[in-house]
């Protein structure tokens, strides 16, 4: 009897010796760090044209095209020839100008004979500001055909009424809309260029947070290109409950009338903080974080704002930059401070 009592004071001071040996789990934490935008994510995108160094090439005059010279991804020069086209009206443009000009060489002749006359007294100053104003009339005739040639340029050699559609500006053919042997009236859109490799999105925001968006924030496309905010609409869909807002930035791979998505940051809250993801338990958006204090941990609730990468999150509620989280062994600190309250 003796021996079995002597075991089991001996068993009994081994297992306190090794409980005391046994080593202290240290829990992990992390800093909590403050956050100066939040990611709007998935927000449906479609892609524009964007408003600066777009240039839409119209026929001057209704007509057929006879040849096509460029094709769409071409990249063209200030002036260079985009396309021919014959024109009943570009046919009789030489001899109406000349008309024309003839009828402003015989007005301006007698508002100049008139104007002499009226100081001899021979005409009434109402014959002088007539043949002034038949003058002008016919100086401004000269001017519009002047202009209408200047935009419908004739080719030599190509036939009669045949002129050519040029490019006003350096870039690149993102659109073409005529055809060889097309039938086309005057001012159809024929080509579009842009300058550059620029494009524009179409974002639709939801309602409750479009007073947060300013120009110039950045989006991103889940392709990576990335743009800038240029407008936003002050006009409610009603369907969607969502804001038109746009954004201009490098095309990259996308192309006009691709429906993409897109990620817009916005402010974030003045107390939104980043934790690591290992750092919240639960579901949904309130969850929960333990804090450490000098007394150990404290859970605190926390609200979801958004994703911070592909590891953390940001959240709101009673954390502060600098707060150190624990990070792991969330549920035996959950018991913890359970059992402490009780």
């Amino acid at each position: 009897m003796r021996r079995w009592f002597v075991g089991l004071g001996l068993a009994s001071l081994l297992s306190a010796s090794a409980l005391a040996a046994a080593p202290v789990v240290a829990i992990p934490t992390a800093r909590a760090t403050r956050v100066e935008r939040i990611p709007l994510e998935q927000l449906p995108a479609t892609v524009k044209l964007p408003l600066e160094g777009t240039s839409v090439v119209v026929t001057a005059l209704g007509g057929i095209a006879l040849d096509v010279l460029v094709r769409e991804g071409d990249t063209v020069k200030r002036r260079q020839p985009l396309a021919r086209l014959q024109s009943r009206e570009a046919m009789t443009l030489g001899a109406d100008l000349s008309a024309a000009q003839g009828a402003y060489r015989v007005a301006a002749a007698q508002a100049a004979r008139d104007a002499q006359l009226l100081k001899e007294g021979i005409v009434p100053l109402a014959r002088a500001q007539a043949s002034d104003a038949a003058r002008d009339a016919a100086a401004a005739r000269v001017r519009e055909l002047q202009a209408a040639r200047a935009w419908a340029p004739s080719v030599q050699g190509a036939g009669m009424g045949v002129y050519e559609l040029r490019a006003p500006m350096d870039g690149r053919v993102i659109e073409r809309a005529v055809q060889p042997g097309g039938t086309y009236d005057a001012l159809a859109k024929a080509f579009v260029l842009v300058a550059g490799q620029r494009v524009m999105l179409e974002l639709r925001v939801p309602a409750s947070l479009a007073s947060q968006v300013r120009r110039g924030q950045e989006v991103r496309t889940a392709e990576g290109a990335t743009a800038k905010v240029s407008e936003t609409a002050g006009t409610l869909d009603a369907a969607s409950q969502t804001v038109l807002v746009r954004a201009e930035g490098e095309a990259g791979s996308l192309l006009p009338g691709m429906q993409t998505s897109a990620t817009l940051w916005l402010p974030a809250p003045p107390d939104a903080v980043s934790v690591p993801d290992g750092a919240l338990r639960g579901e949904g958006d309130v969850l929960q974080a333990f804090v450490h204090t000098a007394t150990g941990f404290r859970a605190v609730d926390v609200t979801v704002l958004a994703r911070d990468g592909d590891s953390r999150r940001i959240v709101r509620g009673a954390l502060k930059q600098g707060d150190e989280v624990a990070t792991g062994m969330l549920d035996t600190l959950q018991t913890r401070t359970t059992a402490e309250g009780q």
